[in-house]
């Protein structure tokens, strides 16, 4: 009898710590679901600008004219240490040269190790923003939570990540900005909590709420070259060295079905120059895109080609393609911010161009 009874004492007391404890870390405000708690009260119309800092990178998006920008970017006086822009050349010694005559080691000389810094750290750019950005915005409109814990003590700020942490976020709706603190990723903490800097409030959000606003992460770019698909154009022209052809192009609702023509010659397709065009419209692989005013090396490239489109006598878009002093290939269109990297290879499309689409 006395095993049992000080079993059911001691369950009692772990219930009674197990309630203290549910008491503690009861929020001030729970949702309840489908009803959340509505924290910053943004809208497509009021939100003007987001920006997240991580500690030594920070990334923002903007809506100007209708379109949304990026930019991303090292926190002003977090920048990396610049590096020596030459080649180290290091000599190793090579003992291994064999026996002597006398048994000793023969000198074998040394070897020269050439060593290449590493690649500068990209510039603050601003780019075009694309629908997974469009997406993750739509999040913070309006920005809600799944708890409302208020102010809470020191020991419990630090126990979720809140004491010291880097991470900002900032909001700024309809003129007035929020800025929230972040707190940093601890072991057994679920969710994403933040605590707002101005009323010392703390919330709960769901974990997926900044999964996308990595600010060394591509993933919110637009990567495209055109906005339009291929079945909004029926013509265009290409320009290179001086020359120009002009084309037509019918049945492109499926580009397996679409035809490429000449102009002054309508109805006999030119399968070359589709093969052609198919490699540009759709098989150039973008590998690195440039910020709003960069220049690739520094330098305006040499375009070499161009190619405008048009659907019913109207202008739809065009692209360039042009070349830089290490011989690197470039493109930007009416869709780019600036010049983008195309891969390696993409040269031969200027080769075939002038073989098989202007001659």
């Amino acid at each position: 009898m006395k095993s049992k009874s000080v079993a059911l004492t001691g369950a009692l007391a772990a219930l009674g710590l197990a309630l203290a404890y549910l008491t503690w870390q009861r929020p001030k405000e729970t949702a309840s679901a489908g009803n959340l708690i509505k924290v910053v009260d943004a809208s497509k119309s009021s939100f003007q600008s987001l920006k997240y800092e991580d500690g030594q990178r920070q990334l923002s998006l903007k809506r100007e004219n209708g379109e949304l920008w990026l930019t991303t970017g090292f926190m002003p006086g977090k920048e990396p240490a610049p590096v020596d822009a030459g080649l180290t050349v290091t000599e190793l010694p090579l003992v291994d040269g064999g026996l002597d005559t006398d048994g000793g080691l023969v000198d074998a000389g040394v070897l020269q190790v050439t060593q290449t810094p590493p690649p500068k750290p990209p510039p603050t750019r601003v780019l075009k923003g694309n629908e997974r950005a469009e997406a993750a915005l739509q999040k913070f409109m309006p920005l809600e939570a799944t708890r409302a814990l208020g102010p809470l003590s020191p020991e419990k700020l630090a126990e979720l990540g809140l004491t010291d942490s880097p991470r900002r976020l900032e909001l700024v709706v309809g003129g007035t900005a929020r800025v929230f603190t972040v707190a940093k990723t601890l072991p057994g903490i679920f969710g994403l909590y933040m605590q707002e800097e101005r009323t010392k409030d703390v919330f709960l959000f769901p974990g997926s709420l900044l999964a996308d606003f990595d600010p060394q992460s591509q993933v919110l770019v637009d990567r495209r070259l055109h906005a339009f698909k291929q079945a909004e154009f029926d013509a265009f022209v290409v320009k290179a060295d001086g020359k120009e052809a002009a084309f037509v192009q019918s049945n492109a609702e499926l580009p397996t079905t679409a035809k490429v023509a000449r102009a002054a010659s309508p109805d006999k397709p030119d399968e070359l120059v589709k093969n052609w065009h198919d490699k540009v419209w759709g098989r150039l692989i973008v590998t690195e895109v440039l910020g709003k005013g960069e220049l690739p090396l520094g330098a305006e490239p040499t375009v070499v080609l161009r190619v405008d489109y048009t659907f019913k006598g109207r202008e739809k878009g065009w692209l360039e393609l042009a070349v830089d002093a290490s011989k690197g290939t470039w493109a930007r269109s009416e869709n780019t911010a600036s010049w983008v990297a195309v891969h390696q290879g993409s040269d031969e499309l200027l080769i075939e161009a002038r073989k098989l689409v202007l001659e």
